[in-house]
């Protein structure tokens, strides 16, 4: 896959297929920076450490049954499996799913002003690995 426009995200959360209602995902994953720098070094040396990764998902409120508050209001305090996807096709070499279990810790039903597009924005830390598969 060459470069492309962002237009056709998939991105799941415990089976329910949320592209749709979502207009921005952002997965930072991070390593700790631990140095190493003994006497006797003009530069500092490092190693990384343990990995840690958040989700942020900015979502286009629904409140119908199966949508965005029915499915996302019970997961407060609870682990949630996250799948994403560059596109919603088949899982492939240039179309990596990235899966992992996040902690919904976090859940604003009313986040926006008059007038104002009903949305929310979240970010969940990751709970262990992600996963990223090709095939």
């Amino acid at each position: 896959m060459a470069k492309f426009a962002a237009t056709d995200y998939f991105v799941s959360v415990n089976g329910t297929d949320f592209s749709t209602s979502l207009n921005s995902v952002e997965l930072a994953l991070e390593a700790d920076d631990l140095e190493t720098t003994a006497f006797g070094q003009g530069f500092r040396t490092r190693i990384g450490g343990l990995k840690q990764a958040s989700l942020t998902l900015n979502f286009m409120q629904d409140f119908g049954a199966g949508s965005v508050d029915a499915i996302l209001s019970p997961l407060l305090a609870s682990l949630a499996t996250v799948v994403i996807k560059p596109t919603s096709g088949t899982v492939t070499a240039t179309n990596p799913s990235y899966t992992m279990t996040a902690l919904v810790t976090q859940y604003s039903p009313f986040a926006s002003s008059v007038g104002d597009l009903a949305s929310l924005s979240v970010t969940f830390p990751v709970s262990g690995t992600v996963t990223r598969a090709t095939a």
